[in-house]
């Protein structure tokens, strides 16, 4: 009677291999528990330390008191019409957007051209080619600054007798090169994930190159052409270091921004810097939703369906 029911007992709870895998499998289950819940964690906080900065400015682009939270003033948007109402601040910001466009549109249509020929053609030196392609978005803006500004004021007038005076066009040129690697890298990589058989249907059919490039290649890298553009434009925009050597007697928005430091002009500094975050946030969240510009450049459009 003992040994059947020692017997039964020792089969309802398991042999002794049995609850090793049973324990062993738990103990997984909680650190695969705890790692998710860990990395949530960690993720929340590099948000919250990210975010509590621009948050701070734009919740203070509105008290009355523009540099600390205490004492509490009110809120204002007096600080918003005095920026606006700034001539040379609005004449800066103007001239950021057309350098930002001219330069990041530039530095697209040699981007393209590069791409297609690192891409789709074989010739020698290729991998060097494509280095100095990407070298200007790792050199320090402060060595590229200098490098460019001695080139404009030094070596163009000696080798070629061209004078340039540093100002507009010069941080154009500046910043289209510095724009050049980001449209490289995107479209080259959407090139490489590109199903050439398209193109080869489209001649086929008796499609001339025109029309297989226009209705078929085209349509296909398009995204991967805004997003370069977009962010040779960001880039541009942003820029301070390269401009502030290019830029004569020129000044751009961050190089009047930079001004507002010196002086501790925060109400101003505030409205304008919170003005830009949410024009740059609206146009990124629109480029990066709207027709799935991510899907499309990382070639992965229509996989979960």
């Amino acid at each position: 009677m003992a040994t059947e029911t020692d017997s039964g007992t020792e089969t309802e709870r398991g042999t002794p291999t049995e609850r090793g895998t049973g324990t062993r499998i738990l103990d997984h289950e909680r650190k695969e528990w705890l790692l998710g819940r860990g990395l949530y964690v960690v993720a929340g906080a590099l948000l919250v330390f990210l975010w509590i900065p621009l948050a701070v400015m734009i919740v203070l682009s509105f008290t009355v008191n523009a540099s600390t939270f205490f004492p509490f003033r009110g809120v204002t948007l007096a600080h918003y019409g005095a920026t606006f109402a700034d001539e040379a601040l609005m004449r800066s910001l103007w001239h950021s957007v057309q350098v930002a466009t001219i330069a990041a549109s530039i530095a697209t249509l040699l981007g393209v051209l590069a791409s297609f020929a690192l891409a789709r053609f074989a010739f020698p030196l290729k991998e060097a080619y494509r280095t100095f392609g990407i070298l200007p978005m790792v050199i320090p803006g402060v060595v590229l600054g200098i490098a460019l500004l001695i080139y404009f004021r030094t070596l163009l007038p000696q080798l070629f007798g061209i004078t340039i005076v540093p100002g507009f066009w010069t941080v154009v040129l500046t910043h289209s090169v510095y724009g050049l690697p980001f449209v490289l890298l995107i479209v080259t990589s959407r090139l490489y994930t590109f199903d050439e058989s398209l193109e080869e249907a489209a001649r086929d059919l008796g499609a001339d190159p025109l029309t297989v490039f226009r209705d078929v290649t085209l349509p296909i890298v398009a995204p991967a052409i805004g997003a370069g553009f977009l962010f040779a434009w960001i880039r541009s925009f942003e820029d301070f270091i390269r401009a502030f050597f290019v830029r004569g007697t020129m000044d751009v928005l961050t190089t009047s921004m930079f001004s507002m430091i010196k002086y501790g002009t925060a109400p101003k500094m505030n409205a304008i810097s919170s003005f830009i975050v949410l024009v740059i946030a609206v146009v990124l969240a629109v480029a990066m939703n709207v027709g799935n510009v991510s899907g499309m450049v990382a070639g992965t459009e229509g996989e979960e369906e």
